[in-house]
């Protein structure tokens, strides 16, 4: 695998809802800051990317849905406080063995 950019060293898997309407995405993470996540789209909803077709996006760290944005029938927004961040990062080994 010959990827065009490197993805972070630590944690470099992002897992959040993003947008008005929060569509799950997984995202291997390229550069990331206080403003932005760039990085290879793995999966968009339910629609999945091999790491070689996946787009390379960048996110707004201010879009990232917060719990409370999440419709009302969502089992994560019944768990966790409502505005708190859906981001979670992670390691390479979680997204091998979870998947996407």
């Amino acid at each position: 695998m010959n990827l065009k950019y490197e993805p972070v060293r630590t944690l470099p898997v992002a897992r959040f809802y993003y947008g008005n309407r929060p569509v799950r995405r997984t995202v291997l993470v390229i550069e990331s800051n206080s403003r932005y996540i760039k990085g290879y789209v793995l999966r968009r909803g339910n629609e999945t990317f091999s790491i070689s077709n996946a787009p390379i996006r960048t996110f707004t760290r201010s879009k990232i849905a917060t719990f409370g944005d999440l419709r009302k029938d969502n089992k994560q927004r019944r768990r966790n406080r409502l505005g708190t961040t859906t981001l979670t990062r992670t390691g390479l080994l979680d997204l091998v063995v979870s998947g996407t």
